[in-house]
């Protein structure tokens, strides 16, 4: 399908078998439907992906966080505990482009469903694993998921303010990451098969993904072994640069530079804290940052935030208000980025989401299709796929799908 009369999607003709399940997984096939891929989402007859029950809603049709999740696919049930099952995924993996899992390592393997197996039949798979701690190692075999993730790879111990316990991140940040790295690595895949005529096994951790979110400040931990402290809104290496409170909220100072923290100075009629010798450069700020925060909490406190904003931008200063999540969802900023959808689901009615994040001027991002109801397309993709009615039956009934 051509949104819009345009041209099909980067990744049109591409034939994925998705088999994951929960988000980092799904979110991964999602990126690759957006881009005009064929996404097959394989799910357990009768059960479905876990994520379908969280929040409200039957299983079949799925919650709305498994809709945000589980865009641009087709859906498909087969049980991979029967041989029978496995066989057919066999079957369709012999004609597909990708293959996407992620159960614990080892698991596929066993089913006669690993990378090894099934390059075997067919060489030009795009195999993708995602594992919670990688493949190998003393912690592969433990269970993953975002908050174990977030808490192991480090980034709760640094979330929050430093009197506070540790934090999450709001969003499933170690989900998400990591659905946007196999992405990544697929579609790189995909351009070196396009020269060697060859596909290879993409592997992802997602406690690699949460800790590449440390690439800045990870230097300075591994080369000078530097600890740090929590950050709470604010940044270790930048002073001021953080929430502040006004009469009416919490707004946003971001002082990148020398150059704006005098500037900053001017605005709040204080340009007696530019030339103090605590403050005047942004290592000295660092030093004495409790001092200079303290100094400026007090000062904001007596504005409301969008009168402090007003002066600060003004200044050419960066600053901005702490939204709530649903005043940004409904921001004119977020239309003119065409960022939400509105899909119209048979039996779910309208649920309006999330839209692609990246945008191309020819080969455009998408969002065709609504999350599959549970086994939605079962008989469509078998077809596809060269199984006559009396073998879909026979699996039927067998309910191997």
């Amino acid at each position: 399908m051509r949104p819009n009369g345009l041209e099909p999607g980067a990744l049109a003709g591409v034939r994925v078998l998705d088999l994951t399940h929960q988000a980092a997984g799904p979110w991964c096939t999602s990126l690759l439907g957006d881009f005009g891929a064929d996404v097959i989402k394989i799910e357990k007859p009768g059960r479905g992906d876990g994520i379908r029950y969280a929040g409200t809603g039957s299983f079949e049709l799925g919650s709305l966080n498994f809709h945000g999740l589980n865009r641009n696919k087709r859906g498909l049930t087969i049980d991979i505990g029967q041989e029978r099952g496995c066989a057919l995924v066999r079957r369709l993996a012999g004609a597909s482009d990708v293959l996407v899992e992620n159960f614990r390592p080892g698991v596929m393997a066993r089913r006669g469903l690993g990378y090894d197996e099934l390059r075997e039949l067919n060489p030009r798979l795009v195999y993708c694993s995602i594992t919670a701690f990688g493949p190998r190692g003393p912690m592969a075999q433990k269970p993953g998921m975002d908050l174990i993730l977030q808490a192991t790879g480090g980034l709760m111990s640094l979330t929050g303010e430093s009197d506070g316990p540790p934090v999450k991140a709001a969003p499933p940040v170690a989900d998400i990451t990591t659905g946007i790295y196999a992405a990544y690595g697929i579609a790189a895949a995909l351009c070196e098969r396009a020269r060697s005529g060859l596909g290879q096994h993409v592997e992802v951790a997602m406690l690699d993904g949460v800790v590449s979110l440390f690439a800045d400040i990870a230097a300075n931990v591994l080369t000078e072994h530097r600890r740090y402290a929590k950050f709470g809104s604010g940044h270790p290496d930048l002073v001021p640069y953080q929430a502040f409170r006004a009469r009416d909220g919490y707004f946003i100072v971001a002082c990148l530079t020398n150059a704006f923290y005098k500037r900053l100075c001017t605005v709040v009629e204080r340009e007696d804290l530019a030339t103090d010798p605590r403050f005047a450069s942004m290592r000295a700020r660092i030093e004495h940052r409790a001092e200079i925060v303290s100094i400026l909490a007090d000062i904001f406190a007596t504005r409301n935030r969008d009168e402090w904003i007003a002066a600060i931008e003004a200044n050419d200063i960066p600053a901005c208000r702490v939204n709530e999540l649903d005043e940004i969802l409904e921001s004119e900023q977020m239309r003119e980025n065409d960022m939400i959808v509105t899909l119209s689901h048979p039996r779910h009615g309208t649920i309006r989401t999330i839209g692609p994040p990246v945008k191309m001027s020819r080969s455009r991002s998408s969002v065709r299709r609504p999350a599959p109801v549970l086994s939605e397309h079962t008989d469509e993709v078998l077809r596809e796929f060269g199984l006559d009615e009396a073998e879909i039956t026979a699996l039927r009934t067998e309910r191997v799908v």
